[in-house]
């Protein structure tokens, strides 16, 4: 993610911008662990370690490309609903990159547990690494998108965020 990139007028947050960006990388792996997870509790719930899940869990790494550019979309999303934090005083003794990244990460967590049980998200993940990133990824990339935009309630429009209205 460009630290330039903004998805609404006010993305003006460059410290949680670094901090968004800096922890992307362990971010998207644990996505990945929430949508197997997910997956098991869906349609594996005794566990059962069977040729399938073995295989997911050892090609689960190749659906980080598609979650990539939406992580960037969950990131907007936050600095979005938490655009009044810039300017708060800190008087727990932590630094305001150290607060915001705990409260991203714990925001974050939440929201990868909810969407990792909607099947837009999930399948197209799935779907992904099972084929070792041998298929299109822009259709399953949007689709994902797609449904983590209407989850929020949002819509973007050239990169740019905005709320559905009522």
């Amino acid at each position: 993610m460009l630290i330039e990139e903004k998805y609404f007028a006010q993305d003006k947050n460059y410290l949680l911008k670094s901090v968004q960006a800096f922890s992307k990388e362990v971010l998207l792996k644990e996505w990945l662990q929430q949508i197997l997870t997910s997956y098991n509790l869906l349609h594996n719930p005794m566990g059962l370690e069977d040729d399938f899940i073995i295989e997911l869990k050892q090609k689960i790494h190749f659906a980080k490309e598609l979650l990539e550019d939406n992580y960037d979309i969950l990131s907007a999303i936050y600095r979005h609903n938490h655009a009044d934090n810039q300017l708060e005083i800190m008087w727990d003794g932590r630094s305001h990159m150290e607060a915001y990244d705990a409260d991203w990460k714990e925001m974050y967590a939440v929201w990868i547990s909810q969407l990792s049980f909607i099947k837009e998200v999930q399948r197209p993940i799935i779907k992904f690494a099972v084929s070792e990133g041998g298929i299109n990824h822009t259709f399953l990339k949007q689709s994902i998108r797609r449904a983590i935009l209407s989850h929020f309630g949002l819509r973007m429009r050239s990169q740019t965020l905005y709320r559905v209205s009522a």
